[in-house]
């Protein structure tokens, strides 16, 4: 498969300026074009000093670019195959980690996969910040992903899920977890090899990624967190939450959330009730096909150590949720709230084709409501502060492009409306914010963003870059897909 010419730098504003409070919101400092982007976020993180953007393609492709100018880092982009010398479609977000310490170059870690992209072998793939591959990991064939068959079907199964890192056994040892569709929960060690007791049959696909926590055990191991789907695994049948924590030299499951509806969102974990417990949030997808099961149309809450239902929850969505939820304090609120987007398979006053963000407090209360044109919506919410006065506001995708709302009302900033979003441009990927250090143009408080959707919508992709009008007056809660370039999926 041929990739598309170079990352080119484009000056001319690429997308038009939307009115704001006080100011313009500015045009893109530079676009990039890149081949079709369906699900894969921009992670904004540091190498060797230079702060950059990483993302993936269904080209087949990684990507690697200076977050100041746009343009290629050295060594990048690199073909993500499996197969040797064929890339795969990637829909899974890189993750840059710190595998062998802090004192060690860190790795570049990537799933490869694709339900768009039929016949590619899936698995996981990691390459030195150079883009030089430092190991392939390849999962199982047990069924054909494009077409539901239940044989293999010669592919093995991809990885949607973003691989994340951490001491998974309390040894010291940094590893990698991710799911698969080939229903296994993989970790590995930093040579691609399996940690002992991995993998964990679930007997279903995952598309959900990991969050990584401390609830228990020695003081630096990690608990697993992780959604998926369900048809028979300990008698559940729909989807299930897990907690997976690692004791006596393998893996064991302390807790088991079993709803009748399958969970593709991934879960989310942070202190949202004023007992200062962690939770752990997650919404329910529609897997289960009409008439949809009790469990459909809802985002749960967990709590983290024990698996209880939190009181107030679940809260009802007007629909599936695919998206991860957003963690952070909203205004008027004294401890973090959630936010997330579901489609509108049942607004009562929804325009056709229509998404809904909703935003609740700790104990399930509704916020407040807003929709975006743009149905079927796989985009997961940021939260930060746009307006530069110390209040959180939300950025969400849909196929309609990237709406930014406000973080008391959920009301459109900027000069939006329903029909009318920032970018124009279908988004089904997480929006990402961080501060670029430096003078001149691409520096400060960015937004980064990608438009396009997978190739059956368009062939081409845009990495879009724009100057925040406000720099944000506090430090942004939720700035990127799974909150943080660890992807841990945890608020601070």
């Amino acid at each position: 498969m041929a990739v598309l010419a170079p990352l080119s730098q484009i000056v001319a504003p690429a997308v038009s300026a939307q009115r704001g409070p006080g100011v313009d919101f500015p045009s893109p400092t530079w676009t990039d074009t890149i081949g079709p982007v369906a699900i894969s976020s921009p992670t904004v993180t540091r190498i060797n000093g230079t702060q950059v953007v990483m993302f993936g393609s269904e080209n087949g492709y990684l990507y690697v670019v200076n977050a100041t100018t746009g343009e290629p880092m050295p060594g990048w982009p690199q073909p993500v195959d499996i197969a040797p010398g064929v890339p795969t479609a990637i829909e899974s977000t890189p993750t840059l980690a710190y595998v062998n310490g802090p004192a060690e170059p860190p790795i570049i870690l990537v799933g490869a996969g694709s339900t768009y992209v039929a016949h590619q072998q899936g698995g996981l793939v990691a390459f030195s910040t150079t883009g030089r591959l430092v190991f392939r990991f390849n999962t199982l064939d047990v069924f054909n992903e494009w077409n539901g068959g239940a044989s293999p079907d010669g592919y093995r199964e991809g990885v949607i899920a973003t691989p994340v890192v951490g001491d998974v056994t309390g040894s010291g040892q940094m590893d990698i977890v991710f799911g698969s569709w080939d229903h296994r929960l993989y970790a590995l060690t930093p040579r691609g090899r399996l940690v002992r007791g991995f993998p964990i049959d679930t007997q279903d696909t995952i598309w959900s990624s990991a969050a990584l926590f401390h609830v228990r055990g020695a003081k630096q191991r990690v608990d697993i967190f992780v959604g998926g789907d369900a048809s028979g695994f300990a008698h559940c049948y729909g989807g299930f939450l897990y907690d997976i924590t690692y004791a006596r030299h393998r893996p064991h499951i302390v807790w088991m959330r079993c709803e009748n509806q399958t969970i593709w969102s991934s879960p989310a974990v942070g202190v949202i009730t004023s007992d200062g417990r962690p939770s752990v949030v997650v919404g329910t997808g529609f897997g289960e096909r009409p008439p949809y099961r009790s469990s459909s149309y809802r985002i749960f809450a967990f709590s983290a150590k024990r698996g209880r239902r939190l009181p107030g929850w679940p809260v009802i969505t007007t629909g599936p949720t695919f998206g991860s939820p957003a963690i952070g304090t909203l205004p008027g609120s004294s401890l973090p709230d959630v936010v997330d987007v579901s489609w509108c398979a049942r607004c009562t006053s929804a325009k056709k084709g229509a998404s809904e963000v909703r935003a609740f407090s700790g104990t399930g209360t509704l916020l407040w409501t807003q929709q975006l044109e743009g149905a079927n919506d796989f985009s997961s919410p940021v939260i930060a502060d746009l307006l530069g006065n110390g209040n959180n506001d939300v950025l969400v995708g849909s196929s309609n492009g990237l709406y930014p709302l406000d973080g008391a009302t959920g009301q459109y900033l900027f000069g939006t409306s329903f029909d009318q979003s920032l970018t124009n441009c279908s988004i089904q990927g997480a929006a990402a914010i961080a501060n670029i250090g430096g003078a001149g143009p691409g520096t400060g408080w960015r937004l980064f963003v990608i438009c396009g959707g997978p190739q059956q919508i368009t062939p081409i992709g845009r990495l879009l870059s724009y100057p925040l009008p406000y720099a944000p007056a506090i430090s942004p809660p939720w700035p990127m897909w799974r909150g943080n370039p660890d992807h841990t999926g945890v608020a601070p």
